[in-house]
């Protein structure tokens, strides 16, 4: 019996270890980003000559001729962002198709824009059946498209995502995890990500960052439920106003 414990904490620790959220919103400085290949740390204005403009992070793919870029967050070793383009030959001309690009990532207060398609997520580390999910929007008028490797889409995730009008409405696709090495390529037109996790749930996390953020909130238990009430709105415990 003592042994059949000591397994079920271990797994238990094991399962929590592998538990965990990444946040795009909010990446304000360069020095929050690793330029592992091919990429150059740049920046953008975003709102330009408005009241409320603000400069965050982007990054350019510096590649000519195809090679893959590879950026990561810093203090994220099992997690990374790759884009491969060009790199062809151009029929009319013969030459090799120029695949740099300005931008393709670009960071913002409130989601990370994947600047054209085909970019990756890499993750590395994982379990079998370790859930990923990615809280995300079109970019655009084009729909995003994601295509696992080394993974299995969740039944109940749309074939496609369209362009959310409000952050609370960015839409969760799952995925799960057929061994160590996941990557996850955006084939449409681009996409927006607030944040993802690994067995966690991506939305109920985000919500209540949302509820915390800004003024302080107060928080209080009534029937036995925690309550966060912020600015006069009371929201539960997985950030669900109430």
């Amino acid at each position: 019996m003592k042994k059949f414990f000591l397994f079920a904490a271990a797994l238990f620790a094991a399962l929590s270890v592998n538990a965990r959220i990444i946040r795009f919103n909010g990446i304000d400085s360069a020095d929050k980003l690793v330029a592992v290949a091919n990429a150059a740390i740049s920046s953008y204005t975003w709102n330009s000559g408005k009241e409320n403009e603000y400069t965050y992070p982007a990054v350019d793919y510096t590649s000519t001729i195809g090679e893959l870029m590879q950026v990561r967050l810093a203090g994220e070793a099992d997690f990374e962002i790759q884009y491969k383009n060009g790199g062809g030959i151009d029929e009319q001309t013969g030459q090799i198709k120029d695949g740099h690009k300005d931008g393709i990532l670009k960071f913002g207060k409130e989601y990370l824009q994947m600047d054209g398609k085909s970019t990756f997520l890499i993750f590395s580390g994982l379990h079998l059946d370790d859930e990923i999910q990615l809280l995300v929007s079109a970019k655009g008028s084009t729909n995003a498209v994601f295509a696992p490797t080394g993974a299995v889409a969740d039944e109940s995730n749309p074939a496609s995502v369209g362009k959310a009008d409000k952050l609370e409405n960015y839409v969760v696709v799952k995925f799960y995890a057929e061994g160590s090495e996941v990557s996850i390529k955006e084939t449409g037109g681009g996409y927006r990500i607030i944040a993802l996790s690994i067995n966690e749930d991506v939305k109920a996390a985000q919500a209540i960052d949302n509820v915390f953020s800004g003024e302080k909130a107060e928080k209080f238990f009534r029937d036995g439920q925690l309550i966060i009430r912020r600015n006069g709105v009371e929201f539960n415990a997985i950030g669900v106003k109430l």
